[in-house]
């Protein structure tokens, strides 16, 4: 597939928002504490698993990006399960 030379460059400036991000990520995944460390290396993961299929998209590697979003996809999944989890724990406490 072709990609037109606009879509092209936004794609790989995303891809380097994402990677600026994940950069930022780190440290606070590092320096979680020992309770606390599955939301930042939660959002860690997504921003460093994004990467790939926006470059590969960029790339008009349709497959690439498929297995690319393979792999973000059990990180998303349970992103919102625990999301939905400490929502549904947050309103049995409040009511």
């Amino acid at each position: 597939m072709t990609i037109p030379a606009v879509l092209f460059w936004i794609l790989l400036a995303l891809a380097a928002v994402l990677f600026l991000s994940a950069a930022r990520a780190l440290p606070r995944a590092l320096r979680a504490e020992p309770g606390a460390r599955t939301d930042p290396w939660l959002t860690f993961a997504d921003h460093v698993l994004s990467i790939p299929p926006v470059v590969a998209f960029a790339l008009g590697e349709e497959e690439a990006a498929f297995y690319a979003l393979l792999l973000l996809g059990p990180v998303l999944t349970w992103s919102l399960a625990r999301s939905l989890r400490s929502a549904g724990a947050e309103r049995k406490a409040t009511g």
